[in-house]
């Protein structure tokens, strides 16, 4: 009996601070203030993330997680969030026809090793928006790090 309630009251918790996180966000996102020419505060995931947006929805995107962005699609990486927040599993397969994933390793997010050469001329080929992932999800992609060992031995 204590197991249940145990994993009943988990459950409600969870559901609780879900529903208290999504409502807290579309509050931030309605209530941005604007002061002159500035840009309106937004809320803290919107300040160090890519939002993408398109046929009235909208998601957010670590920051150096796009690979590639052609030119047609620089319209749908915006500055301030329109339209309804989704996730991004419910974003994705709705904007399929101009985005394409593809799954990096943790030593390539980590920039410990590069993204072949090829792919990245292929992704120019398919002409849509490639967003790295890690397991499915959007991961940061940080730029090739320098080998230091040299410069030690010096």
């Amino acid at each position: 009996m204590i197991s249940e309630h145990s994993g009943l009251r988990s459950a409600l918790c969870l559901v609780t601070m879900t529903l208290f996180c999504c409502a807290s966000l579309h509050a931030q996102v309605k209530g941005g203030e604007q002061t002159g020419n500035s840009k309106p505060k937004l809320a803290h995931v919107y300040q160090n993330a890519h939002i993408l947006s398109n046929r009235g929805t909208h998601t957010v995107l670590p920051l150096n997680s796009i690979i590639y962005q052609p030119a047609k699609n620089q319209s749908k990486v915006v500055e301030i969030p329109s339209g309804k927040f989704r996730f991004w599993p419910d974003f994705l397969p709705k904007n399929r026809d101009w985005i394409h994933t593809f799954e990096v390793t943790l030593d390539q997010a980590k920039g410990k090793e590069p993204i072949p050469e090829a792919k990245l001329e292929e992704f120019a080929k398919i002409n849509r928006t490639v967003i790295a992932t890690y397991r499915q999800n959007p991961i940061s992609v940080r730029s090739i790090k320098k080998d230091n060992s040299s410069k030690k031995s010096e």
